[in-house]
């Protein structure tokens, strides 16, 4: 913003907005209008649909994530979700992938200060069955070796919430939940085998979301871990089924 000289004028020429701001007279260039192609406008469309799908998600594993306030990892996983729906529209619809880590999605985290991907006994392996739906297999680790637990460990929970995403009408819900016990210890744990929820309809994206959260036992009272940064929550697996 250029001050005027020797002139307190107020008004338009050609290109120039001339104004005056608490009695100081001054002139400045007029914004340039930018014309939106196609391409913009569905890349703004886009981003809306994320962003929607996005809130509804966060939402629907608010009981499992410790950090529903954390704006940076809401950010980055509706930046994720935009990727995916661009992603998403190149490919060929007359073969669908199925039961397929998806990119962008797969290893989102819902809390910046802590991530799944740095425990390395989360690691889930997808097996299909006679049913057509697949089932998740964890690798047996050792609890005290593996985890990131603290002195006063009882046992570690794994919370995981089933999600289907619906991208023609984008809605979004929850098909179901699983919970696994992990005693604090230095013995082998062979982790359950979960199945997917028998409520899923084809054609829909599902999100397998997991938290792992910290039993402490002090003064005989057993609580949750508070430190935040202990308390990973993410995505572990997103495919079509």
């Amino acid at each position: 913003m250029a001050r005027q000289c020797d002139s307190k004028l107020v008004g338009t020429i050609r290109n120039l907005i001339l104004y005056n701001h608490l009695g100081d007279y001054r002139m400045r260039l007029k914004p340039q209008s930018v014309r939106r192609t196609p391409a913009s406008i569905k890349s703004g469309l886009n981003f809306g649909k994320a962003s929607r799908l996005s809130r509804q998600i966060r939402t629907l594993i608010a009981p499992i994530n410790p950090s529903n306030s954390d704006s940076r990892s809401t950010n980055l996983f509706t930046g994720a979700l935009n990727k995916f729906i661009n992603w998403n529209e190149k490919q060929d619809t007359d073969s669908p992938i199925l039961q397929r880590e998806l990119p962008f999605i797969t290893g989102s985290q819902f809390n910046s200060q802590a991530k799944l991907t740095s425990i390395n006994a989360i690691q889930v392996a997808v097996n299909p069955t006679e049913s057509g739906l697949p089932e998740f297999r964890f690798v047996p680790f050792i609890p005290s070796e593996t985890l990131h637990a603290s002195f006063y460990t009882d046992h570690i929970l794994f919370k995981i919430i089933f999600i289907s995403v619906n991208f023609t009408d984008l809605t979004t819900e929850k098909i179901g939940t699983a919970e696994i016990k992990i005693l604090y210890n230095s013995e082998i744990f062979h982790p359950p085998v979960i199945p997917m929820p028998p409520t899923v309809t084809s054609g829909k994206l599902i999100m397998m979301v997991m938290s792992v959260q910290y039993m402490v036992n002090r003064k005989n009272v057993i609580e949750m871990l508070k430190d935040i940064k202990k308390l990973p929550c993410g995505i572990v697996w997103a495919g079509w089924v």
